[in-house]
């Protein structure tokens, strides 16, 4: 009785990381041994694509249904035959067979057929023998084997019905490139002749004999052929690989690192993850025969080979088994420690370009800090240039210049912790250095917040412009660009709010309410654009002191006209000054009436255009104009409050005055 194969179970078992394109590659290498043992001197292989039955176009292709793959090889004879029909066969143990990739058919096709010619050397007669892939529980089905009058060898493998449609490229110079790259390294073996390969669509519409890529106009050159050796820790520990490393002209990919077991790609790694300025194409300058010169385009591919990675290769063929990143006692190297090695002998072989990308890189990198963040040009000699990709964001620059920031600031930290936790020494140098060093740190800090600045009066300019369709922008717009509505002083740090542009006086302020209740008390009317408490000891903290000086703001639309009699906003301020003198204000906790009488300094500032009307209200309440006529100012006897009404145009080019020498000291005026 004959054991049963879970053939299903098995093809469930198949790692994630094979694609379609695995079963096309085993089927074509597999055609490849077969065209070895046979001894033909005129291998042929013939890749035929069939096509979904649908309606195309000039600029739609049919899905990719069936492959036919068929080879002038031994064909299946006995021995042959044997093999395939037992399941982890050590048949091809030397070429690398691991009696498992006749799985990989039925993984990506519904359907796949053996069609097979073969000579019987012992009574020298030729053979057709034919079956279908079992589902179930048998490798081979519906068998014949019968006699024939051909007299000539082959194998025709039939892949029928994709599993899912699209799962292929639908070009077929893009088929043709894909499978290529995966086999490329049987082409270039100088101990063997790889055979004729011909891929084509079954209308006979197009074909492309894969050879001809390494042959007409430089699609693919090989450019090096080098061995290296892997040492751990002695002698004893060593392996050999070979690297083969090519340009290709064609591919819409990365320039990569491929590890191989037996000729076939098994993993592939992006060669920027290791040198960045390999994240682009490169290219070459080509003189045509008319002195044309064109520039073509090409990535990397780096083959590696070796006895180390033909030993140690999985059973699908889709990883290893040593770790990625991590060797052990079992095994010595890492794929990553292999790849490492890999990506220095390629960039050794690059240099000159690598070198003038470097070098464009370091030079983007100056231009983003002199341009966008001068603050951090005191960390620029600390870029680490081999972790920053060719194509970086400045997002990305950002995030690496802060990580240097925080680094340092920490080291220098704990280092001075550990030098006045010691004793005598060189106290005094140590503490002088490290102190030096928070003072370049204090000095960037303080860059950035003054580039900030220059940001900010840049978007108050705009705010202040009218819009696109000729409206101007609304009052809360310039609100939230000094301090955000509806937000008080222990929901915005001083960084996040824009007071200075009013008065530097204000950003250290104890307690800021934008727009927003500053007590529960029921009968306490609306609230100012800002008030603001400045005393050291506010009574936000518990000094509920009459001394305790207070501002208010009032904020006006920009461009605004239509003021009315009632909107007169020096009245409006005196009104919220005498509901808080008359108790209407509470402590934050309803504890006691906030303490404000006539004797508390209070001001008041209103920020608008001085339009007709505003004038008019300045004159009413006896405002004395300022010298640049951009505003009003006064002590207003009636409501006891010092009155202050600014221009929009005073308020922006007062701020630039004040933080011009800044701007000039940091070259960004």
């Amino acid at each position: 009785m004959s054991s049963k194969l879970n053939i299903e179970g098995i093809l469930r078992s198949i790692k994630s990381k094979t694609n379609v394109y695995t079963p096309i590659v085993e089927a074509i290498v597999n055609s490849i041994d077969a065209i070895a043992e046979s001894k033909q001197s005129n291998g042929k292989i013939i890749i035929t694509l069939i096509r979904e039955n649908t309606l195309e176009t000039d600029d739609t292709l049919s899905n990719i249904q069936s492959i036919e793959i068929q080879d002038n090889g031994i064909g299946f004879n006995k021995r042959n035959r044997d093999s395939f029909d037992t399941l982890y066969s050590y048949e091809k143990q030397s070429t690398g067979g691991k009696g498992f990739g006749r799985f990989m058919f039925l993984k990506y096709f519904g359907d796949v057929k053996v069609d097979s010619v073969y000579l019987d050397k012992d009574i020298n007669k030729y053979f057709h023998r034919s079956f279908n892939f079992g589902k179930q529980h048998d490798i081979i089905v519906n068998e014949k084997n019968i006699e024939t009058e051909d007299n000539e060898t082959y194998t025709k493998l039939y892949l029928n019905n994709i599993i899912k449609a699209g799962q292929l490229d639908k070009s077929i110079d893009t088929v043709s490139r894909r499978i290529l790259e995966k086999i490329l390294v049987f082409f270039v073996d100088e101990n063997f002749t790889c055979p004729t390969i011909i891929l084509r669509e079954i209308n006979g519409d197009k074909q492309i004999i894969l050879n001809d890529y390494l042959l007409k106009d430089n699609d693919i050159s090989q450019i090096a052929d080098k061995s290296f050796i892997l040492e751990k820790n002695t002698k004893d520990l060593e392996e050999t690989f070979r690297i083969k490393i090519f340009k290709i002209f064609f591919s819409n990919y990365k320039s990569k690192i491929s590890l191989t077991a037996h000729n076939r790609e098994v993993t592939e790694t992006t060669l920027q993850t290791y040198i960045p300025e390999f994240e682009d194409d490169f290219f070459d300058e080509i003189q045509k025969e008319d002195n044309k010169i064109i520039r073509k385009n090409y990535v990397v591919k780096a083959y590696v080979l070796g006895t180390y990675l033909n030993e140690n290769v999985s059973l699908e063929r889709e990883t290893f088994n040593f770790d990625k990143d991590v060797s052990d006692s079992y095994y010595t190297f890492s794929q990553t420690e292999i790849e490492k090695k890999t990506a220095e002998i390629v960039k050794d072989l690059f240099k000159n370009d690598v070198n003038v990308r470097t070098d464009k890189k370091r030079g983007k990198i100056i231009d983003y800090v002199n341009s966008q963040a001068p603050w951090h040009r005191v960390y620029i000699n600390d870029v680490d240039l081999s972790t920053i990709p060719y194509t970086f964001t400045d997002e990305k620059l950002e995030l690496e210049l802060q990580k240097i920031k925080f680094k340092k600031e920490q080291e220098t930290r704990a280092g001075i912790q550990q030098i006045l936790s010691s004793d005598g020494g060189e106290f005094d140098d140590k503490f002088s250095a490290l102190i030096s060093q928070l003072t370049e740190m204090g000095k960037s800090d303080l860059a950035r917040y003054v580039c900030n600045r220059k940001i900010t009066l840049t978007a108050l300019e705009e705010v202040l412009r009218r819009d696109e369709n000729g409206n101007p922008k609304l009052e809360e717009e310039v609100h939230n660009l000094i301090f955000p509505m509806r937000k008080d002083s222990q929901e915005v740090c001083y960084e996040d709010h824009n007071l200075w542009l009013l008065d530097e006086r204000l950003v250290f302020s104890e307690y800021i309410a934008s727009d927003k209740k500053i007590s529960k008390k029921k009968d306490a009317l609306g609230e100012p654009d800002l008030v603001i408490f400045d005393q050291k000891r506010s009574f936000r903290n518990g000094d509920n002191e009459f001394s305790n000086p207070l501002t208010i703001f009032e904020f006006k639309r920009p461009k605004r006209e239509n003021y009315k009699q009632d909107d007169d906003p020096i009245l409006q301020i005196g009104n919220y000054v005498d509901d808080i003198r008359a108790g209407k204000y509470e402590m934050p906790k309803g504890l006691e009436q906030i303490k404000v009488n006539a004797n508390t300094p209070v001001y008041g500032y209103i920020i608008c255009d001085l339009t007709k009307k505003i004038k008019e209200f300045a004159r009413q309440h006896q405002l004395i104009i300022s010298p640049d006529e951009e505003g009003y100012f006064g002590f207003h006897n009636g409501f006891s409050i010092y009155i202050e009404i600014m221009s929009f145009k005073k308020l922006l080019k007062d701020a630039n005055l004040r933080n011009k020498i800044f701007f000039k000291k940091l070259q960004i005026e």
